[in-house]
């Protein structure tokens, strides 16, 4: 069984802090979907045993190349972001197909995960391929052009957010999703927020996990209700004002520092956060 030592790293809290959503347990084996590949993790002690990708794609998809220790003392400013490092440490953010990502953002709006989960797998049952993993059928999500029957983007039970998701299928390639990693953070976020059903925060949420873009900070209602609690006092604040206090208070690994405070919100009853 083909495996790799890791450091400071944490499977579950990095596949279930609302990154991705085609990830499934099997016994202690996670099942992960991206774009065509299928493959299987497990982490066992300091070790990720793996099948059905090569070292290469496991180290690069789980951002294990990154600095990991700078990244938690650049962010470590306080005791509120402290805790929530203590609670999910080992937590990283990965580097995802930037379509799928893409996809899986506008299915997001106004919705919880289950539902982005149920999206997400009726459209790749409809538009993916089927292939035959472990004697499970499953199929793959997607490409650029493939989501080009509105009536079945509606079946897949998407509501108001079938016009983008075919909005995107129809303006959106691979190839200018990867041109905007050489763009700086400001235009390729204005390059997103052109496409439409794409606002500040799926913008974010699109360069943060899957374009390498660590200062993203997007704002969604627990990060709204967390922040306020713990950096504003419960002063109600504008989205933009905390986007732009994450991006400054935390630096240019602002990203990691709001998946952390994000698992926090998630796992505390907002009126006990502390």
């Amino acid at each position: 069984m083909p495996r790799i030592l890791v450091k400071n790293f944490d499977l579950e809290s990095t596949l279930f802090c609302g990154q991705l959503f085609r990830v499934s347990r099997r016994n202690d084996w996670y099942d992960i979907v991206s774009r065509d590949r299928i493959f299987h993790v497990r982490q066992s002690a300091n070790h990720l045993e793996f099948q059905g990708i090569d070292r290469e794609f496991l180290s690069h998809y789980f951002a294990l190349d990154e600095p990991y220790s700078a990244i938690l003392q650049e962010i470590n400013r306080d005791r509120h972001i402290g805790k929530a490092i203590r609670r999910h440490y080992g937590l990283r953010i990965i580097r995802q197909d930037p379509w799928e990502c893409l996809i899986s953002f506008l299915c997001s709006s106004a919705a919880n995960i289950p539902k982005i989960k149920l999206n997400l797998e009726i459209l790749s049952q409809s538009f993916g391929e089927k292939v035959t993993v472990k004697g499970r059928e499953i199929h793959t999500f997607p490409k650029p052009g493939d989501l080009n029957d509105y009536e079945q983007i509606v079946r897949a039970k998407t509501g108001f957010r079938a016009k983008y998701l075919k909005a995107a299928n129809d303006l959106v390639s691979d190839a200018f999703l990867l041109s905007l990693k050489n763009l700086p953070y400001g235009e390729a976020k204005k390059a997103l927020k052109d496409i439409p059903g794409i606002g500040d925060k799926i913008a974010d949420c699109i360069l943060l996990f899957s374009l390498g873009f660590t200062e993203a900070f997007p704002i969604d209602t627990w990060m709204k209700k967390i922040l306020q609690k713990l950096y504003f006092k419960n002063q109600q604040v504008s989205n933009q004002e905390l986007q732009n206090f994450g991006a400054e208070y935390f630096g240019k690994y602002a990203g990691y520092a709001q998946q952390f405070l994000y698992m926090l919100a998630r796992e505390s009853d907002g009126d006990r956060i502390s």
